[in-house]
């Protein structure tokens, strides 16, 4: 509207000129130096509300997705696993499965290879394992080199095992490049399969990754590069 006005002051100015017929009652000069500021009042707003929108996009995904591995974040997680727990409750058809995973010696690797090293090492997990995952599940981060798949279909809920299974293979048979380094590494993982409403607790997102993450110590315990599976009261 700011512009539609100042093109109209701008021709009333301009038939001023040229007709000698005054239609706005003021000087030239005024009209032509109103404009001049009104437009850049008018640009300046819309370049503000430009950086905002970005602002606001950059703030999203922060939120939404892990800075390094452009996983899922911890939080947003959460908030998928909720969306899931509700269908779960209000069908008696949905299913789901948890998967909690980290990096088997991942230390070793910080150690022996640099940190720069173990970041790559973790971006390549997390596209491997999107790999595997329908668009309908989801990786994310936790923190360090632990990460959380969910599976909230409710035909990969069901294959989750196998799933996770062609996950651990990849994982062990791909050499990884760092830099100067190659190397190998593996995974272990423990799932949680929620069969009905009836196996979810009280505050069932944190009983749920409570017991994911028992069912991985499990796996560790085992002798890592493994997968402990679980019902969710085993």
């Amino acid at each position: 509207m700011l512009l539609l006005a100042n093109t109209l002051w701008l021709i009333t100015g301009i038939g001023d000129t040229l007709t000698g017929i005054e239609i706005i009652d003021l000087p030239p000069l005024t009209w032509l130096g109103s404009f001049v500021v009104t437009s850049t009042i008018a640009w300046v707003l819309v370049l503000h509300i430009d950086g905002l929108y970005k602002e606001r996009r950059t703030l999203n995904n922060q939120l939404m997705y892990d800075h390094l591995t452009q996983a899922l974040s911890r939080s947003f997680m959460e908030v998928k696993l909720n969306e899931a727990i509700f269908q779960i409750q209000s069908s008696a058809k949905n299913r789901l499965a948890v998967c909690i995973f980290d990096v088997d010696n991942f230390k070793n690797i910080n150690d022996s290879y640099g940190h720069s090293s173990g970041d790559v090492l973790l971006k390549n997990i997390t596209e491997i394992v999107k790999r595997h995952l329908s668009p309908s599940d989801y990786v994310a981060r936790l923190g360090g080199d632990e990460f959380v798949i969910l599976f909230s279909d409710y035909h990969s809920a069901l294959k989750a095992s196998d799933i996770v299974e062609q996950i651990r293979q990849t994982i062990a048979s791909t050499v990884f490049k760092a830099k100067a380094h190659t190397f190998s590494t593996t995974c272990s993982f423990g799932i949680v399969n929620i069969l009905s409403e009836e196996d979810l607790a009280e505050d069932p997102a944190h009983d749920i990754l409570s017991t994911a993450d028992e069912a991985l110590y499990t796996a560790k315990s085992l002798g890592k590069n493994t997968i402990k599976s679980i019902g969710y009261h085993d």
